[in-house]
């Protein structure tokens, strides 16, 4: 597994750094089980840009590239504070790798259950 993270306009410190890998890593940890050589990136933005409610808000992606599939995830939320930005783009890859992974466990079910009746 191979994690990498950006900074944009917000100052990098080492708690920082660790504290975005721990807590990305740490909710899809049972994703990388099965898949060892992914490749995931972290970008954190500090968004300046003037919206109607004139406050400044954090911006979090995180791209997961699997080894095994084409299919890119992508996920990025927005969040005037940065804890709850990066809690919301954790849980909402949680969701999107926990129905990947139901539609996989349930793609040859279906095929075995219409075998046996006819």
């Amino acid at each position: 597994m191979r994690t990498d993270i950006y900074f944009r306009d917000i100052t990098k410190t080492e708690n920082l750094e660790w504290y975005l890998s721990e807590k990305v890593e740490r909710g899809i940890e049972d994703f990388f089980k099965y898949d060892s050589g992914a490749h995931l990136t972290v970008r954190v933005e500090y968004d300046r840009r003037r919206s109607q409610s004139r406050k400044p808000s954090f911006i979090c992606e995180v791209v997961l590239k699997p080894t095994k599939n084409r299919a890119i995830i992508k996920v990025r939320k927005t969040d005037a504070n940065f804890n709850t930005c990066v809690a919301r783009t954790v849980a909402a890859l949680k969701v999107i790798l926990s129905k990947r992974s139901s539609l996989k466990s349930q793609h040859g079910r279906h095929d075995a259950i219409f075998s046996q009746v006819a």
